[in-house]
Parts: structure tokens; C-alpha cells; sequence
């Protein structure tokens, strides 16, 4: 198989993860998300290694030490109580921070045609946390600001924007999101 067909392949296997995982019970939803947390990284690792990239590989590699780093400092500085009360690790969210931190690396390193889809998967793993009462919105929103932030300092882009923003924001009805945004 072509490089091109392994990677429309990866990402149709994580989105029938996503769809068959999506609607069953909370166990199922978060052992998905168990999952694809390390499964993101990892194909992002695989993704460089595939294409030659050998400095986006260890790109992503440093990007994931530090992310892991920062998100479990706060853990233990912060002592957040989870919503399901089953210790105070709450905040930031770890699952979330790792997928997050994979996806922000293909986007930085090899554009949105790769990083629209990771960060759709990353942003799965942030939804089976909170569906699953392990994390509070808010714990999801900084995990994927910190794994955004990090790589951001580590990635030399391979593409030129112009301008990249992340920007978190809560809607009038009380929602919350991440904006992403540049401009080539």
C-alpha cells in the first residue's frame, strides 16, 4: 500500500473507533478515548517516521514529554476533585492533553489536510472525558491549550502561515469551544 492509502486507512480506522464507540455506553465511549489518546501521538510519531522526517519525528517526541510534563504538574499543584469524586486529578485533563498534543503536531508540522482530522479525534477524547465524568469542561479546554501552546514552541512548521491563533471561548448559552485559526 501507498504511504497516501496508510494514511486514509488510519484515519477511517480512528473514525469507525469514533462512530461505533459514539453511541454505546460510557464504558465503551471511554475506553475509546482511553485508547486513542496514546493512539493520536502515536501516529503522529509514525506519520514522520513514514515520511523521512526524522527532525518531525523527535519534534513530536520532545512535544509529548512536555506536554505530559506541564499537564501533571498542574495536576498536582491544582488538586482538583473529579466530577465522579474519584480523586483530585481533575484538572487538566492528561487523555486530552496527549491526543491533543499529536494532533497539534501534524497541524504545525504538515498542515490542516492531516490535522483537521487528528484534531477531530483529539477533541473525541476530551468529549469521552467529560461524557464519562472523569473532567469538567474547563479541564478538557486546558488540556488542549496546553498540548497546543507546547507544540506550538517545539514545531518548526512545514507550511508558512502567516498567522496561527488557538483561542478558547465560552457562547452565550454557556458552551465552550477552541477556535483555531491562520492564514497562509
Amino acid at each position: 500500500m501507498s504511504f497516501k492509502t496508510n494514511t486514509i486507512a488510519a484515519i477511517a480506522l480512528s473514525s469507525a473507533l469514533i462512530s461505533s464507540s459514539a453511541f454505546a455506553e460510557n464504558e465503551n465511549l471511554t475506553m475509546a478515548g482511553d485508547y486513542l489518546q496514546i493512539g493520536v501521538p502515536l501516529f503522529a510519531a509514525t506519520y514522520s517516521l513514514a515520511k523521512g522526517d526524522m527532525e518531525g519525528f523527535w519534534q513530536a517526541a520532545e512535544g509529548a514529554v512536555y506536554t505530559s510534563l506541564v499537564t501533571h504538574a498542574l495536576k498536582a499543584t491544582v488538586d482538583e476533585e473529579r466530577p465522579n469524586g474519584a480523586d483530585y486529578d481533575s484538572f487538566p485533563s492528561g487523555h486530552t492533553s496527549a491526543a491533543m498534543q499529536g494532533a497539534a503536531f501534524l497541524t504545525m508540522r504538515y498542515g490542516w489536510e492531516i490535522g483537521v482530522p487528528a484534531t477531530a479525534v483529539a477533541a473525541f477524547v476530551g468529549y469521552t472525558r467529560v461524557e464519562g465524568d472523569y473532567h469538567y469542561t474547563h479541564d478538557v479546554l486546558a488540556g488542549t491549550a496546553i498540548a497546543w501552546g507546547v507544540q506550538y514552541a517545539i514545531t518548526e512548521m512545514g507550511f508558512s502561515p502567516t498567522k496561527f491563533i488557538v483561542s478558547p471561548f465560552v457562547s452565550e448559552d454557556g458552551g465552550y469551544g477552541v477556535n483555531l485559526s491562520s492564514t497562509f
